[in-house]
């Protein structure tokens, strides 16, 4: 197969061991679980920032968020940083995208040919937090601050009939499904690159009434890892409670178990989404041709330690779903960790562009061999940057060994394997792969500079939101083109019955 289709469905702030391919028992997805039986899932795949937009940047890129100035939910996804979709598109490839990628900036294409929708959150850098790296405690007066979530949204858990991210969702899928469609009717054979992106299952935890049903009381199952009282937790942990003000709102069982019925309920949305996108494909004629990667751009701590949504290295928050489906190729399962700063790199391999044409210096590696059966051995990079932290916090998994340090925390290292939830830390003890570990983190990231970096770029970003926010208003928000193709409906001068038979997609299917 040459040059394939290729569809990157992507979700948000789903964490792996919610689904059954990642041990689940729990979750109703029968088309995710479809895509597991004729693919192949990466076990101990990991994001490489738990938060939105870095997250997202850093994939697109295939670098580190920090390496292209992606420190938080504010900074800006520059014009000059290549992405899979400006390679995929010098390739051939007609690259389109509907749905959230969080692009912050003027430019809101990165690659992307056309785009279908706009973004659900702000493009420009009115998220950026103010430049306080601090540990938080429970006498300070902390205000909301924008972009970040609040643990009091985690007791408004229940059905709705309606809700933001219910209304962006479906217009995704809508028009994704749309585009199939139309590229099916087209004569333009190029391949396709489609990235389709929900902001499900986000928080707050929130679904419509028919998903909530899917889950009874009885089957929400509690936190593997029950409440750690805050006085015990590691020290960023405390800094991360009061950061999301759960000082000032207790939760009680019953939230915990609404907010995971709910998570769960969000998931099932997720799932029949994906599902209408897959027979679109299919009744479109091109799922015999089509690669499809199903991902998700970060985690949820959905309770586990008391926790909530992300901003933390705990494996809840950066264990992401990854699984490929490739035509032809059986299905499969890799243990050896992957990150979605390899999907840059496998993109490329999937499109058959030669390494000697990547000018990009990338930081992830191609998984295409893997689905081959010839597992690659490298260490997965992450780092939290972003507020609720007094500095830096950089993570590197190798093998089954995971170590986390910073120049304001205590360094935390785990062992996977024997101790998957993380109770255990090793750190200190003399374990021999600590210091290995350590030197590959001071090797990657300038952990004695970057903290000026951030903050620098932070007050400046600060300046020119301010100056731009008065008098007249450049929005870099994209909106929607109009249709201008004057084959989708009738218009001026077209004649029946040929103008009803342009729209006819046969039942034969294109291939």
């Amino acid at each position: 197969m040459t040059k394939p289709n290729i569809i990157l469905f992507m979700v948000d702030q789903l964490t792996a061991f919610a689904l059954n391919a990642y041990g689940g028992s729990t979750c109703k997805t029968p088309h995710i679980d479809a895509l597991t039986a004729r693919g192949t899932v990466f076990e101990n795949a990991y994001c490489a920032y738990p938060l939105c937009a870095p997250s997202r940047f850093g994939m697109m890129a295939g670098r580190l968020p920090s390496r292209i100035g992606a420190y938080d939910n504010g900074a800006e996804f520059t014009a000059s940083t290549p992405t899979f979709a400006h390679y995929l598109r010098s390739a051939g490839y007609y690259t389109c995208i509907s749905g959230k990628m969080h692009f912050v900036g003027p430019d809101q294409y990165h690659g992307f040919e056309e785009r279908l929708t706009t973004e659900i959150y702000p493009a420009d850098m009115s998220w950026t937090p103010d430049a306080d790296f601090r540990d938080y405690n429970s006498d300070e007066e902390r205000a909301y601050t924008f972009g970040v979530s609040t643990i009091d949204t985690v007791k408004d858990a229940g059905p709705v009939a309606r809700s933001m991210q219910i209304d962006y969702d479906e217009d995704v899928i809508h028009h994704a499904k749309r585009e199939l469609f139309a590229r099916a009717r087209s004569t333009d054979d190029r391949p396709f690159m489609m990235t389709v992106s929900l902001t499900h299952p986000h928080d707050p935890y929130v679904t419509t009434q028919k998903y909530w049903d899917m889950y009874p009381n009885d089957t929400i199952e509690p936190p593997r890892v029950s409440d750690i009282p805050v006085e015990a937790r590691d020290p960023h942990s405390q800094s991360l409670y009061y950061h999301y003000g759960q000082d000032k709102c207790t939760l009680s069982e019953q939230d915990y178990q609404h907010a995971r019925r709910g998570y769960y309920g969000m998931i099932s949305y997720v799932d029949d989404l994906f599902g209408q996108l897959m027979q679109a494909l299919e009744d479109a004629g091109f799922s015999d041709n089509t690669v499809v990667l199903f991902s998700s751009d970060h985690g949820d701590m959905i309770g586990e330690r008391g926790m909530w949504f992300k901003k933390t290295l705990f494996d809840p928050a950066i264990h992401v779903p990854l699984m490929i489906s490739y035509p032809g190729l059986a299905a499969g399962r890799v243990a050896s960790p992957a990150s979605l700063l390899d999907i840059f790199p496998t993109l490329l391999d999937i499109a058959g562009i030669p390494v000697d044409q990547i000018k990009t210096q990338l930081d992830g590696k191609s998984l295409v061999p893997a689905m081959h059966g010839n597992p690659i051995h490298a260490p997965v990079l992450a780092e939290h940057i972003d507020g609720g932290t007094a500095a830096p916090r950089v993570c590197v998994r190798d093998g089954n060994m995971k170590l986390t340090i910073s120049r304001a925390y205590p360094p935390q290292l785990f062992d996977l394997l024997a101790d998957p939830l993380e109770l255990t830390n090793l750190a200190g003890n003399d374990h021999p792969e600590e210091e290995r570990l350590r030197t590959i983190a001071e090797n990657t990231w300038p952990l004695d500079t970057l903290l000026d970096d951030v903050i620098r770029s932070q007050i400046d970003r600060k300046v020119i939101d301010n100056a731009l926010s008065i008098g007249r208003e450049e929005l870099w928000d994209f909106t929607p083109r109009a249709l201008t193709q004057n084959t989708n409906y009738v218009r001026r001068g077209d004649a029946f019955p040929e103008v009803e038979r342009r729209g006819y997609l046969s039942i034969s299917r294109r291939k």
